[in-house]
């Protein structure tokens, strides 16, 4: 009977060849049996979800002949409410006020599913009073310990989205813009204007394997609310929260938090649910504890202030006084040539670089409840509910073919790291290295090398090379890098191909000034090309560099 109740779960998805769960392919865009290998499609599955809600509907109807169910409102807030008749409530859970009889409810006002409640109030009071005394320090904690006397258990309504989404993706700092898409397969949100989505999403996953179809039986007795937001609120809600869903994986491609993500909606197809929740409601306060698993997360509107520059500033700055320290063999010295990068490092850094601003919400881990007998047992941690419905996005770019393909994207592989350290050695020590060459070519039989060879007279040079290779590492490397990416594409069978040409993967101490890249127009930008483009301050400053360069070789193997 179980198995069977499972089956009629519009949510999953069930191989039509062995009857084993099928997942979802994000990369592929279809679904797939892990057993079996058989593919479903995304329409075919579109196609039995909308079959599955019109059956299901001509049911909600039937089964609803002699339920006296009494819709109620809330003038203030607009909350809607639904009671048995007889037994409302005189005021609002929701923020206090007088509540209106409206209408008897009727049958297409009803949700399409329901996740029963598993824990009861009793069982819910106690361990949220249990998370609040342990968490009595934080302003969060002290907030739901005066407010316990408003905990509330409610079956809330949500909208289950299934369908396509995609975010174009920019980095700070940077220009370059990225795409991404996935599929939402089940991604609930709360369509509660009063209540916060976001604290509420942090309670989640719920066990969507015991979603069953809405039966009155399950409410009975229960306070119920009803959606109170429009379509165009419960859209941008959903793309909220796909941003929440988008960001984890976002931020470790980028490798910074200071992202940016645009994100837009296909064809979502929405299944309305109520879902199980004991929550605490005030003016700043917002407790909320899953009617289900017991999960709990609470805000008082708290926010995370941050500014991830700051930390790269400091980092590079110590980085190059360790640097110079060693090779002056003087922590002074080292210090104070420091000073500069210090300066260009800040204005660098700090340039399109905002303030990053969070929301503070604190949680348990993820949970699962089970009884046994008449005790809860309550397992917490990443593990114990597995969410299948994954909506991690996956990247995607053109590929020779100019088809939009899958795709890993890399900014610091081993190659372009060799590439950067070659960069760096080849422009402080190019003199050297030019003066090496000559000197070894002009040697006389019974002469030492070192006899006619004094890098340290290169010192003019190597002060000007010094502060080209600041900006090169803290522009180029740390900037244009992720404007510049390596790009993976994700073949069929599992394996990896570079596409793209080498100019668009470009990362050198020349290119970081535009020389050999091709503008937007796909043409190939030479130095000689740019320095007439400059005028006389072009040739003014390429004079200035090769009579600089030409002495420092000259003094080294004078």
């Amino acid at each position: 009977m179980e198995e069977t109740r499972k089956k009629v779960n519009p949510l999953r998805i069930f191989c039509k060849n062995c009857g084993a769960p099928a997942g979802f392919d994000i990369i592929r865009q279809t679904y797939s049996c892990p057993n079996c290998g058989q593919v479903s499609g995304i329409r075919e599955v579109e196609q039995k979800m909308s079959q599955w809600r019109a059956l299901n509907k001509k049911n909600i109807k039937t089964r609803s002949a002699g339920q006296a169910l009494e819709e109620h409102d809330c003038p203030t807030c607009g909350a809607h409410v639904v009671f048995q008749a007889g037994e409302a409530s005189s005021t609002c859970d929701f923020c206090g006020s007088k509540l209106v009889r409206k209408d008897l409810i009727r049958p297409e006002q009803m949700p399409e599913l329901i996740i029963p409640f598993f824990i009861t109030p009793e069982e819910a009071k106690k361990r949220m009073l249990d998370w609040a005394h342990e968490n009595e320090k934080t302003p969060e904690g002290q907030a739901v310990l005066s407010n316990m006397d408003k905990f509330k258990g409610y079956y809330l309504p949500y909208q289950l989205a299934r369908g396509p989404v995609c975010a174009n993706v920019s980095r700070d700092e940077t220009d370059r813009k990225y795409y991404c898409d996935g599929y939402l397969d089940g991604t609930a949100v709360n369509t509660s204007k009063q209540l916060d989505n976001l604290t509420l999403n942090a309670m989640e996953p719920f066990d969507w394997s015991e979603a069953r179809p809405f039966e009155y039986g399950y409410i009975a007795g229960q306070n119920v609310k009803l959606s109170d937001i429009s379509d165009a609120q419960t859209e941008k809600r959903i793309l909220q929260e796909v941003e929440e869903d988008f960001l984890p994986e976002v931020e470790r491609v980028m490798q910074t938090s200071g992202v940016d993500i645009r994100l837009q909606s296909g064809n979502l197809m929405t299944v309305s649910a109520l879902l199980p929740v004991y929550f605490i409601k005030t003016k700043n306060l917002t407790a909320a504890m899953n009617g289900q698993t017991g999960r709990i997360a609470v805000s008082t509107g708290r926010e995370k202030k941050s500014r991830p520059w700051i930390l790269q500033w400091f980092l590079y700055t110590l980085g190059t006084y360790l640097l110079l320290t060693f090779l002056f063999g003087n922590a002074w010295i080292g210090l104070f040539i420091t000073s500069v990068p210090f300066i260009v490092y800040g204005v660098l850094f700090s340039q399109r670089s905002g303030q990053l601003v969070r929301p503070i919400v604190l949680k348990t881990e993820a949970a699962k409840a089970e009884r046994k007998g008449s005790d809860l047992s309550i397992a917490e941690g990443e593990d114990v509910l597995e969410n299948p419905y994954d909506n991690t996005p996956v990247f995607r770019e053109r590929n020779d073919n100019g088809e939009l393909v899958p795709v890993h994207l890399r900014f610091y592989p081993a190659g372009r790291m060799v590439s950067v350290f070659i960069n760096t050695f080849v422009t402080v020590f190019l003199p050297a290295i030019i003066a090496a060459f000559l000197r070894w070519a002009s040697m006389k039989e019974g002469e030492r090398f070192m006899d006619g060879f004094a890098p340290q007279y290169g010192a003019a040079w190597y002060c000007i090379a010094f502060i080209i290779v600041l900006l090169y590492l803290s522009k180029g490397v740390r900037m244009d890098a992720f404007d510049h990416p390596y790009i993976y594409e994700i073949l069929k069978n599992g394996k990896e191909k570079l596409i793209g040409d080498k100019d668009s993967r470009k990362l050198t101490v020349l290119s970081m000034f535009g020389v050999g890249v091709k503008d937007k127009n796909g043409e190939r930008w030479g130095l000689i090309k740019i320095l007439r483009m400059m005028g006389s301050e072009g040739l003014l400053f390429a004079g200035i560099f090769l009579f600089i360069l030409i002495g420092s070789v000259a003094a080294i193997i004078s």
